[in-house]
């Protein structure tokens, strides 16, 4: 991949009792698979490109959500507003709030700047991965590990906003064997290098209506590594319309469809 020059500028924005049936399905369908060992980063990673962004105005996306045989739906909550930005998700299966994920920071000349990302999952506590800026590294408050704070970074929440403004800036990126690379860590101590490769145009159907999108897929390089299938529409500011994520071949992974989009008040 052909390293980019980092731009000067900013980001540019837009504006033990036995539990019921039920709950033991909740349970499985928000296991976390322990993490694998520290990533070996290999040269080819090491060559992340710095990419023009162009943030999405502030919205609220509503998906439908499924896992297995499991329906409901989520809230993605984006708000960047004075040079800072919010981004919450909230998943909701059979009237139960099974995961709840925020990310927060300020954006920088690589795009979204995470300070803070929390994760939180049924009946689990609160985890968190700590962007530590001043100090160039990413700390966890569940676990030992630490990693150095590379430019562009993004948590298992933002990079989604980050992909979408990365197209919109760069729409050359969204044809096919188009790339785009970024460092990204969850909540329990686990990060490494995503490479987005675009797959083409492909039809999204959304309640009836077809959208045309663009597929971009990640495919996980170890065994219990995070898959992602992501669709952008080049419509609605290149943000997802939907998408899927899985770990591991057992894993049931998570489909999401998005069923409207609702600007900022």
């Amino acid at each position: 991949m052909r390293p980019r020059e980092a731009p000067t500028a900013h980001a540019v924005i837009e504006e033990p009792a036995t539990e019921p049936p039920m709950q033991l399905a909740m349970a499985a369908a928000t296991t976390v698979p322990a993490p694998a060992s520290a990533p070996t980063l290999s040269q080819d990673d090491e060559k992340i490109p710095h990419y023009r962004t162009r943030m999405p105005p502030a919205a609220t996306l509503r998906y439908e959500v499924s896992r297995g045989l499991l329906h409901g739906t989520g809230d993605l909550v984006w708000r960047p507003q004075a040079g800072r930005y919010e981004l919450k998700l909230d998943f909701r299966l059979s009237g139960l709030t099974i995961l709840s994920q925020a990310s927060s920071g300020a954006f920088d000349a690589a795009g979204i700047a995470p300070v803070r990302f929390t994760d939180q999952r049924f009946k689990r506590g609160t985890t968190a991965a700590n962007f530590q800026r001043e100090a160039d590294k990413i700390t966890y408050s569940g676990s030992a590990s630490e990693f150095p704070l590379r430019s562009g970074a993004q948590d298992r929440l933002s990079w989604m906003m980050q992909l979408a403004a990365i197209v919109a800036a760069e729409p050359q990126l969204a044809k096919p064997g188009g790339k785009v690379a970024m460092y990204v860590t969850g909540a329990h101590g686990d990060a490494g290098v995503w490479v987005f490769r675009c797959v083409g145009p492909e039809a999204v159907d959304l309640q009836g209506s077809p959208v045309n999108a663009i597929k971009f897929v990640r495919e996980p390089r170890e065994p219990y590594d995070t898959a992602v299938q992501v669709w952008l529409d080049p419509k609605q500011h290149d943000l997802p319309v939907r998408a899927t994520q899985k770990s591991g071949a057992n894993d049931e992974g998570y489909e999401l469809r998005l069923i409207e989009v609702r600007a900022a008040s």
